[in-house]
């Protein structure tokens, strides 16, 4: 079964195709295939934002609203 980093740049991918955009499908695929076994050795850049903007190799600052979420300090409530 697929964890949630994968899952997440399967579903930057689809994202992508919906808006055709070449380089972020190429970016997705090259993520994709090294998604896996980076999160099973732990080699991934913590904080990376996951789009081909960015290197997939660079570590990036995660904010404070979003790491008290990530900590479970902070729960989220669906929108009405």
């Amino acid at each position: 079964m697929a964890g949630p980093h994968v899952r997440t740049h399967a579903a930057m991918l689809r994202f992508a195709l919906r808006h055709r955009d070449g380089r972020e499908i190429v970016g997705q695929l090259v993520r994709l295939v090294v998604a896996a076994p980076g999160s099973v050795t732990g080699r991934y850049p913590v904080g990376n934002t996951g789009g081909a903007d960015v290197s997939a190799l660079k570590s990036m600052p995660i904010p404070d609203d979003l790491q008290a979420v990530l900590d479970g300090s902070v729960t989220t409530r669906p929108q009405r």
